[in-house]
């Protein structure tokens, strides 16, 4: 992290509210409830050529599509180079949450089942946005957040979780450097801090109880896009 020192993780691998009863499964669909959870972060899970093949599917959309600030890299389908990186992180989020959430288990759900919400390419700069408020991805199950950039390559930006309790918020910042992968629970609150300088960018994929969407945004139905509302709220 940048500016900020880094905090270590606040809350136990497994879920618990206050120092209470662990907790699995669909429960954790509560902000509420999710909001306790982990942000379990893999230390240099992606290698540089994988790195590469994203910014490149990056540039490929920039051009195409005049787009600044998010990029939908899955518009028009997710490209050829890319389907591995995206499997390879969707197993991991399906190994971290039989470790830690238990999500899949208790809605009985198979590999098969998942699929991406949305494959994201993030910019943080002086010409696209500069933050990202406090929200969680409503409608899906795991999040997944890949560091693209360097530490020095900008200032700021830091990643961090909020827990909400009696009236007031508790921030952590979370370590989060070149090439590391953060998976967290969609419905775990979570913002970006104020960039103060340089250029931070980060992969970013939601993965839902549904089949892969193919539109140029964030799907807010099942596919072909609008057509149901959403199974997982």
């Amino acid at each position: 992290s940048h500016g900020v020192a880094p905090a270590a993780l606040a809350y136990d691998a497994t879920p618990s509210i206050s120092g209470g009863a662990r907790v699995r499964g669909r429960s954790l669909l509560d902000p509420d409830v999710a909001q306790y959870s982990e942000m379990v972060r893999m230390p240099k899970f992606l290698s540089e050529e994988d790195m590469a093949l994203i910014r490149a599917a990056s540039l490929q959309h920039q051009t195409k599509h005049n787009a600044v600030g998010t990029q939908y890299l899955q518009s028009g389908g997710l490209p050829d180079e890319l389907l591995h990186i995206v499997d390879r992180l969707r197993d991991l989020a399906i190994d971290v949450d039989a470790q830690h959430w238990g999500l899949l288990e208790d809605f009985d759900l198979d590999v098969g089942d998942v699929g991406a919400r949305t494959v994201e390419f993030h910019e943080y700069s002086k010409v696209a946005r500069r933050t990202c408020g406090n929200h969680y991805d409503a409608g899906s199950l795991f999040t997944v957040d890949v560091m693209l950039s360097g530490g020095a390559e900008f200032e700021g930006g830091e990643m961090l979780s909020t827990l909400r309790s009696g009236g007031s918020e508790v921030q952590t910042v979370h370590a989060f450097e070149r090439g590391d992968c953060l998976v967290f629970l969609s419905h775990k609150w979570h913002s970006v801090a104020s960039l103060c300088s340089g250029t931070r960018c980060v992969f970013v994929i939601e993965f839902w109880d549904g089949t892969a969407c193919s539109g140029n945004h964030r799907c807010m139905g099942r596919p072909p896009c609008g057509d149901a509302e959403l199974a997982i709220e």
